[in-house]
């Protein structure tokens, strides 16, 4: 795709004139940023804002379009508070960002799509996603006009929100749709020991360490990955202690940390509501998620080698539950 920049505006003066673009000079490069964020770490070795605003100052406005920094930033602004500058710096990528969609650009993520017949157009998708990617439309089906989920993949980051949110089942991301994460929940039995799940949110593990760790464990102990821990329903707990698992354990981000902006959040009111619904069902004593199958942790950036603890602890924790039966 070709450059294309104004004849009245440069690039530079075009990201300028978006909300958020304002403090492009702002930035002096000491690269905080980057040391805070971890897409460089863990997705992307070229994710580089420093590089990125460069090429527009420069008006490389072609190079910026195509760089993965304009897409992959999430906007979860971990990276705010130690700037020395106090510049939200995904204000301006959220502007380049902009300009590289009204030029025709895609997103090259994976994103979530609405299987419109099973749509039922109840809005929850739009409340729950943090981009504002998904939004009602009126369309004719068979004949009759109904209302549906349309999701721009250009807003949509896939953090997969909206598909444990949706009640009909309608949205789906690959990787993480609910066929291959119920797929995952078969865990071979291991000489009587406890078998357990663990859905780990990788964003929440800072140290390449921890997330070696998990892989040491056991083959009772079944690791699953998701983008993020707002990905899980009640449902699929429950579907892992119907498959006869003996406990679930949801590993997340601190409040505040959560590189989807409120996956947390979400997650953490889910797993609230799951613990109602155990004691409800007798699964536990009442005495919140620590008696329950089924645990929900936050980790925050610092706490290194935490997982160790919390999966220990949680096997711990079911051994003495199978030994009382």
């Amino acid at each position: 795709m070709a450059d294309h920049i104004s004849q009245t505006q440069s690039f530079a003066d075009q990201v300028r004139a978006i909300p958020g673009g304002e403090h492009l000079e702002m930035c002096y490069s000491c690269g905080t940023c980057v040391s805070k964020c971890m897409i460089q770490q863990k997705v992307e070795p070229e994710y580089n804002p420093r590089r990125l605003l460069h090429m527009v100052i420069m008006d490389m406005e072609r190079q910026a379009f195509e760089s993965p920094t304009t897409w992959l930033c999430s906007a979860c602004d971990l990276c705010y508070p130690a700037c020395p500058q106090e510049i939200h710096i995904s204000g301006v990528i959220g502007a380049v960002k902009d300009l590289a969609v009204r030029a025709g650009y895609e997103s090259p993520l994976d994103t979530v799509s609405v299987e419109e017949s099973r749509c039922s157009g109840c809005g929850i998708c739009v409340m729950t996603c943090p981009y504002e990617a998904p939004h009602l439309i009126e369309k004719q089906l068979d004949g009759e006009l109904d209302r549906l989920s349309e999701v721009d993949a250009n807003l949509c980051m896939g953090c997969g929100i909206c598909v444990a949110a949706c009640p009909m089942g309608a949205i789906s991301r690959p990787g993480v749709s609910n066929e291959e994460l119920r797929e995952q929940l078969r865990v071979p039995a291991s000489d009587g020991a406890p078998r357990m799940v663990v859905f780990v949110c990788d964003w929440s593990l800072r140290a390449d360490a921890d997330v070696t760790l998990l892989e040491s464990y056991a083959q009772n102990v079944h690791i699953i990955h998701i983008p993020c821990t707002g990905r899980i329903d009640p449902e699929m707990a429950l579907l892992s202690l119907r498959a006869g698992i003996d406990g679930v354990l949801v590993c997340g981000c601190a409040p505040g940390e959560c590189h989807y902006k409120r996956g947390t959040v979400v997650s953490s009111c889910k797993i609230g509501l799951l613990d109602r619904m155990l004691g409800q069902m007798q699964m536990g004593n009442g005495r919140g998620l620590a008696s329950h199958p089924v645990r929900f942790v936050q980790i925050g950036t610092q706490d290194r080698g935490r997982i160790r603890r919390e999966v220990d602890t949680m096997l711990e924790h079911l051994v003495h539950s199978k030994e009382a039966q």
